[in-house]
């Protein structure tokens, strides 16, 4: 982790979280596409070093009495905790990625979980590149029509450079690489499902809705399994998954009862174990924006919640910082 925060920098956090909810908008827009250990306190505080940072709760008068009765989560442990920071690997080759393909697609054949990942990253990345020069004149025309053209024709050329000798068949097995390492454990592979929009995932399978029951049970079964990989990266303190499991509860792309609250909970996750003053300011708007509008009932919901997965990642005991 980083080092430990300065007082003047947890006092800084506060004020800006305390300027944040006066200033607040009208809208709630959607969420963004530490050597020292963390140790939390009875009064929902943190202490980084020895820096102590409060959480503020703002509330309306009529509903100070009631929400003050409502326990909140208890994140005070015994003994020293650190989560040890990892950074996801580089998956982006130095020239054409076919010449390493190869390579990495014999190490994936034996069991390598870092090589399907970076495998499954490139395949991703390539997936819409054109096959050869006649495609790629034909979209370069298309991109001449707009007003960026001479930024997205030199992206256009370097991704067909990049890509150039994998077949529509190589590109589209993104998926069953990415799937295998996520399914093994491979928690840079399951946050990554955190850019893959169901919408994408059908493209990329070639399935429409002109078989309307093929695709809605094929994006439900792809939706399901993204949950999954999700969680799992957040309770081993994936950020990226956290931002994403939120932002999936709050928009209601992924149907739940208590989506309100859990997009309130993992906000306050977020809190609790970034080292990042940049996040930690946007997650406490978020977390104080949306605490107006909770019922009692939901905040006992995410309170437990949030202590439940507290530990959960603690006991993991690493951090994968949304910024590596």
């Amino acid at each position: 982790m980083k080092n430990p925060l300065s007082p003047f920098k947890g006092t800084k956090r506060v004020l800006i979280s305390t300027l944040l909810f006066l200033s607040l908008p009208v809208a709630y827009h959607l969420h963004s596409n530490p050597n020292e250990p963390l140790n939390h306190n009875k009064d929902n505080s943190i202490n980084k070093g020895n820096s102590l940072i409060k959480i503020a709760k703002p509330e309306s008068s009529a509903s100070t009495n009631l929400k003050h009765k409502i326990k909140q989560p208890n994140t005070t442990e015994q003994g020293r905790h650190q989560l040890v920071i990892k950074a996801k690997p580089k998956w982006q080759q130095d020239s054409n990625f076919k010449v390493h393909f190869d390579k990495l697609n014999d190490e994936a054949k034996s069991g390598n979980l870092k090589s399907k990942y970076i495998i499954a990253q490139n395949l991703k990345y390539c997936l819409f590149s054109p096959e050869n020069e006649d495609d790629l004149n034909i979209k370069l025309e298309q991109l001449s029509q707009f007003s960026d053209a001479s930024i997205s024709i030199d992206q256009a050329i370097n991704q067909f450079n990049y890509c150039q000798g994998l077949s529509n068949d190589e590109t589209k097995a993104y998926y069953s690489y990415l799937e295998d390492a996520a399914k093994n454990g491979f928690v840079p592979a399951q946050e990554a499902f955190a850019n893959i929009h169901a919408e994408f995932y059908m493209k990329s399978k070639n399935i429409t809705t002109e078989n309307r029951a093929l695709y809605i049970k094929t994006r439900d079964k792809f939706k399901e399994q993204r949950l999954v990989f999700l969680r799992n990266a957040s309770q081993h303190g994936s950020e990226k998954a956290i931002m994403a499991l939120s932002n999936l509860y709050f928009t209601q792309q992924q149907s739940d009862e208590h989506g309100f609250a859990k997009s309130y909970a993992l906000n306050k996750l977020i809190m609790e174990i970034t080292d990042s003053d940049d996040i930690y300011n946007r997650y406490s708007w978020y977390e104080q924006k949306q605490y107006a509008n909770m019922s009692e009932e939901e905040l006992e919901y995410a309170f437990a919640m949030v202590e439940q997965w507290l530990q959960i990642i603690k006991t993991n005991g690493t951090l994968y910082p949304s910024n590596r």
